[in-house]
Order: C-alpha cells, then sequence, then structure tokens
C-alpha cells in the first residue's frame, strides 16, 4: 500500500495485522479502534490522520467507566498513534501521562556482565565435582542457553532432540508459554558446545532412548524446581546475594538481563527502535509490545550515558509508569 493513499479505516486494519502477527490476541483493542475509527470519520471524515480534535474528544471521561477503563482506550489510541508516527503519516502526540502504564509488581534484576561470568564459571566449577553423569553435562549448558539466548526456563528444558539443529546453530521452541513456536538462532559458542553435549551425552544412561536434549536419569525433563535449586546453591558460591523469596534475583532474571542488554547493543548501535522492538517481541515470544517497552524502560534507567538517547529519540515509545 502506498504511503499516503491508505485511509484511516485501513491503517487501523494494517496496525491490527502487525500487532497479531506478534502474538498479541488484540482481541478488546480491536473492538476499541472499531469505536475510534467510527469518532474519525466524525472528525476527521476518514482521512490518513490523526487530529488534535479526535484526540480531545476521545481523551474525555464518559459517566459510566472508571479511570482504569479511561486509561485502557486512550492506551490503544497511543498505541495507534506510534504506529502511524512510525509510518509516516500525520499524527498528533498522545501524551504518556494520559495513558499511565501499570509498572509490574516486581522489578527485574539486571545481572552485570560480571556477574553473568560468575554465575557461568560457578556452575562449571561446581558441575566438575561430580554431581551425577547428568547434571554435570546438562547444567552448564542449560544456563548457558538462558544467558545467551534469553529463553524461558521451561521451554528451555523441554526442548527436544529434533528440535536442536547442530548444522545450523538453531533451537526450535515447541513447549512455549504462549503456545506460538519459535526458532532460535545461537551464537558459533554455544553451537559447538551443543555439540560437544551431545557427543558425551550419548554414552550417559537415559540420553539414548529419550525424545528430549536435557533428560534425567530417567530420560525425562528436568524439572524447573530443580534448576531453580540449582540456581540458588550458584548465586550463593558465586557470593551474588538473594533477597529472599520474590525479591530475587530471579531465574527468570538471566531472561530479563538477555533483553535488556540486547536493547542497550541496539541503542549504541544506532538502531531504530520502533522497527526492532516488534522483532525483539517476536523473538522473545511475548504476546504484544508491553514487555519489550518496559524492557526499553529499564535499559534506559541501568544506563545512565543512554537516557538522554532514549529519552530524546524513543521517548514516546515508552510507556509512563504508574502504581496503583
Amino acid at each position: 500500500m502506498q504511503r499516503g493513499k491508505a485511509t484511516f479505516a485501513e491503517l487501523v486494519r494494517d496496525y491490527i495485522d502487525e500487532r497479531r502477527a506478534t502474538g498479541c490476541r488484540f482481541t478488546k483493542a480491536t473492538q476499541i479502534l472499531r469505536r475510534i475509527v467510527s469518532l474519525q470519520e466524525q472528525t476527521d471524515s476518514g482521512v490518513s490522520r490523526l487530529s488534535a480534535e479526535l484526540l480531545a474528544r476521545w481523551v474525555e471521561k464518559t459517566p459510566w467507566e472508571n479511570e482504569t477503563n479511561r486509561s485502557q482506550r486512550i492506551s490503544v489510541l497511543r498505541g495507534l498513534a506510534v504506529f502511524m508516527a512510525r509510518m509516516g503519516y500525520e499524527t498528533v502526540v498522545v501524551p504518556r501521562r494520559l495513558a499511565p502504564f501499570a509498572e509490574y509488581a516486581y522489578t527485574p534484576y539486571i545481572f552485570s556482565e560480571r556477574e553473568l561470568g560468575l554465575v557461568l564459571e560457578t556452575v562449571d566449577r561446581w558441575c566438575e565435582r561430580g554431581i551425577s553423569s547428568h547434571s554435570d553435562l546438562v547444567f552448564p549448558l542449560v544456563f548457558r542457553i538462558l544467558v545467551g539466548c534469553g529463553t524461558r526456563i521451561t521451554e528451555t528444558l523441554r526442548i527436544g532432540k529434533k528440535d536442536v539443529d547442530l548444522e545450523k546453530g538453531t533451537l526450535v521452541l515447541l513447549n512455549t508459554k504462549n503456545s506460538k513456536e519459535r526458532i532460535i538462532p545461537m551464537a558459533v559458542s554455544l553451537t559447538n558446545r551443543c555439540r560437544m553435549y551431545a557427543s558425551k551425552s550419548r554414552w550417559v544412561r537415559g540420553f539414548g532412548y529419550s525424545e528430549w536434549f536435557f533428560p534425567n536419569s530417567l530420560g525425562n525433563p528436568y524439572d524447573s524446581g530443580t534448576l531453580y535449586a540449582v540456581y540458588r546453591r550458584v548465586l550463593r558460591l558465586a557470593g551474588i546475594s538473594h533477597g529472599g523469596r520474590g525479591r530475587g534475583p530471579r531465574l527468570h532474571d538471566l531472561r530479563h538481563t538477555f533483553a535488556v542488554r540486547v536493547l542497550e547493543r541496539w541503542v549504541r548501535e544506532g538502531k531504530d527502535l520502533t522497527t526492532a522492538l516488534p522483532h525483539l517481541a517476536i523473538y522473545m515470544g511475548h504476546e504484544g509490545l508491553k514487555a519489550s517497552q518496559h524492557y526499553l524502560r529499564l535499559t534506559a534507567t541501568m544506563f545512565p550515558d543512554l537516557i538522554k538517547t532514549v529519552e530524546k529519540e524513543y521517548g514516546w515509545v515508552i510507556p509512563e509508569a504508574h502504581h496503583g
């Protein structure tokens, strides 16, 4: 579709298609967008722009809605405005304060490069002592995948042998949180570790007949609780303090750290994050862009020297947090 020729309704359909392509169901938001299209017909006759008049009428609080519902529908309009700006169409800026973002109850712990190195070194040293013939091989590689690929814990432990391509250096994730199949590329060094693991594991009891890439002695996938117990032990041996149950750093924070490090590198490389964020969302298996936007704000917080760049170039992408 040629830029400038689309109607407002067509732009909205394109936006819905993009959001659904990232795995977002977008059902309720689609209903809200239909109302926006109807209002835009009144204010701008369907021309491909988002005007100040439309914004003014849309943000008005109706007598039958609470503040949460109002904030949600304004947030939908703001998402559409971001999309239109990225596509080069005329649009008013929807201020973040009009659609505050509900902050996560837990603030992720972002590991430093030094801490990540300590975690991997400690796993290696601990496993060298000979925990078991299985775990000595499994845990060093599992932790490297969590750190190097940003995968979730369960989907990593349930990788099948057939899902690991040792020639192309990719992992196929099938047992995922949102039932979205993903193909994850690995670094050359990680691929080589997988090859070494596969070669050595052939002689371990249970590996030969199991369908899983990381089987326990019975040929079944390791339980996430087992991995978490190893993680807590590793943190203690590495001298990384843990705040107690629910306070972290949690094992899942390795995934958060991966996403923040990717965004940090992209900002420093000058990549256009408005087009890169959807790619990150798809890679991470997120439903929509909310989590990726959250990571962008964490990136600006973790790396003070990037704050000016992020706020200047992408401040309109980052949702404003509120604590309700």
